[in-house]
């Protein structure tokens, strides 16, 4: 994995609920103390405050090191979705940081739901923006 890490839930919708089945949550990072906001669809993953949640960013789904196809694959190879529960499909699109500062902002998104990683450069640069 680029990324993974242990998130604990700190709060829901901040800002109000904007949409049915979606819900926006601010999470903190255990291991490296990343700041998370993520947009997910609570219909098929709901989650509260307190809740702790698994999260890894990768380049490839196949744990063969295979490139994936862009299609959903059935073929029964071992894949990284496998092992989680909620799975999307992203580009990142933005990166931001200030030269005097060690932290960075990676923006990614998943077809209109939208994820914000705030934290120390060392454990974001390594995702590179999506061309």
């Amino acid at each position: 994995f680029i990324l993974e890490d242990l998130f604990d839930v700190k709060d829901i919708d901040q800002d109000g609920k904007k949409f049915d089945n979606v819900s926006r949550i601010q999470a903190q990072s255990q291991t490296y103390n990343l700041e998370l906001t993520l947009d997910i669809n609570t219909e098929i993953y709901p989650m509260k405050v307190f809740d702790r949640f698994s999260l890894a960013l990768t380049t490839r789904l196949r744990k063969d090191g295979e490139p994936d196809d862009g299609a959903w694959d059935q073929s029964g190879v071992d894949s990284h979705a496998d092992d989680f529960q909620y799975v999307m499909y992203g580009k990142v699109f933005k990166h931001h940081s200030k030269p005097s500062e060690p932290d960075m902002s990676v923006f990614v998104s998943f077809g209109g739901l939208l994820m914000h990683l705030r934290g120390d450069e060392a454990h974001l640069a390594k995702l590179d923006l999506d061309t």
